[in-house]
């Protein structure tokens, strides 16, 4: 089962969009489960199952409630016990629990919290003290889901047009770049960025077209990408499809978990390598965001200014979205006519792709799941409530509704418990 945090199930973890986690690899679960697995009666005694559970042991079970009194379920999936009066006890510093389980202290154990990226923790493990039961709580781990989003920039001639208090190349850049308040500066911890510059000399006809300036992916990313894209300006044509069609494959190539979207900022229709004048190069465009769709890449488009078509901007969303082009579902598009629609233009999508989606390291028993105690900001979420918290899978938990748009910005605090013997790990 997901928990949002890496901290003991009755911790508050914090969940948080300032900080990167650690790598985006799953930590060893062994210590979150160390308890469960602990085989602590002492030798000198005979087992519990062997003399006053005879016959009451090894019953199939999900977790503890499903075993006869003085046991618990064991990670084998089966009733069994440690200790018990009468029978074998526990080593020096352990207790026997009320399920017959040797358990170590009373308090939370466990570790650090670390940050929250794109849909996950990582951190320590840890199990806590006895739960109502006596059994030991464990701590699940899961992956993050980390956004990888690469800006595409229209860098045509007609990008110096007047643009609010600038043009549209200087504005579209201190939208994005800003050291205090750009889109990249603001997310670069929480988002790998990439930043391809796109325009030609002439089409085919000026040597090679596309003309890609990039910047390669990765997180914490702004001073690489401003060291290129700072000093760049504007010149040339508009060979939109073909530059889609090559920044996918930069993706493709990029192997890391998480979506993968192209951002489109262009002011213009576009053109192709093949004919850069007039700018006819809508159907190519719609087939490269198509193209890209169907190798698990997205594309979304912003207009800077208002001379790329409507029905252009609808097109080109519904390709990337992977809906009908001229059909009846309608994906969104984006057309900023001042700095400001620019900044919420990108929020949105960027926001949008954050996953409210958890890989778990383990397993949790999917009849016993609404057990679990999910608690966001002091609040407990319902367990397939709408606005609460859902078992995808038996190792994938997801976030809806109010809960899901809440943990995409600022700080949150999310908590999760579940009694021991609903979780077994990988």
């Amino acid at each position: 089962m997901p928990t949002f945090s890496d901290k003991t199930i009755r911790t508050s973890a914090p969940w948080r969009w300032r900080r990167l986690f650690t790598s985006g690899l799953l930590l060893s679960f062994a210590a979150a489960v160390a308890a469960l697995g602990a085989s602590c009666g002492s030798g000198g005694a005979e087992a519990p199952c062997t003399s006053v559970y005879a016959g009451k042991c090894g019953g199939t079970c999900s977790n503890d409630l499903a075993c006869p009194a003085g046991l618990y379920c064991g990670l084998s999936g089966t009733c069994t016990a440690d200790c018990a009066s009468g029978a074998a006890q526990c080593p020096a510093g352990q207790s026997c629990s009320p399920r017959g389980q040797c358990v170590t202290g009373g308090g939370a154990g466990g570790g650090g919290g670390e940050d929250f990226i794109d849909g996950g923790f990582v951190g320590a493990g840890g199990s806590t003290g006895s739960g109502t039961d006596g059994c030991a709580d464990v701590v699940v781990k899961f992956e993050k889901q980390i956004p990888t989003v690469m800006l595409l920039i229209d860098q045509s001639g007609s990008m110096t047009t007047s643009f609010g208090n600038g043009n549209r190349w200087d504005v579209l850049y201190d939208t994005l770049m800003d050291p205090g308040s750009g889109v990249v500066k603001a997310l670069e911890k929480d988002v790998r960025f990439g930043l391809a510059l796109y325009t030609s000399n002439n089409g085919s006809a000026g040597g090679a077209c596309p003309m890609l300036t990039k910047v390669p992916i990765a997180l914490n990313n702004h001073g690489a990408i401003d060291a290129i894209y700072g000093p760049a300006k504007p010149a040339g044509e508009t060979p939109t499809g073909e530059s889609i069609a090559a920044v996918t494959k930069d993706l493709e190539a990029y192997d890391e978990v998480g979506p993968k979207i192209i951002v489109l900022a262009t002011d213009g229709e576009p053109d192709t390598c093949a004919e850069p004048n007039p700018q006819n190069g809508q159907d190519e465009s719609i087939a490269a965001a198509q193209a890209s769709f169907g190798k698990d890449v997205r594309t979304f488009v912003i207009s800077v200014g208002n001379e790329v078509s409507l029905g252009h901007l609808q097109d080109m969303a519904n390709a990337g979205a992977g809906l009908p082009v001229g059909g009846a579902d309608k994906a969104p598009y984006y057309q900023a006519l001042t700095q400001l629609a620019l900044i919420d233009a990108f929020n949105s999508i960027i926001n949008g792709v954050r996953s409210c989606v958890l890989k778990l390291n383990g397993t949790v028993d999917e009849q016993s799941a609404q057990a679990g105690n999910v608690v966001l900001d002091g609040m407990k979420l319902g367990y397939k409530d709408p606005n609460g918290w859902q078992l995808n899978s038996p190792d994938e938990m997801e976030l809806l509704g109010t809960a899901c748009e809440a943990i995409k910005s600022g700080d949150h605090q999310l908590s999760v418990t579940f009694p021991c013997g609903i979780v077994v790990p990988k």
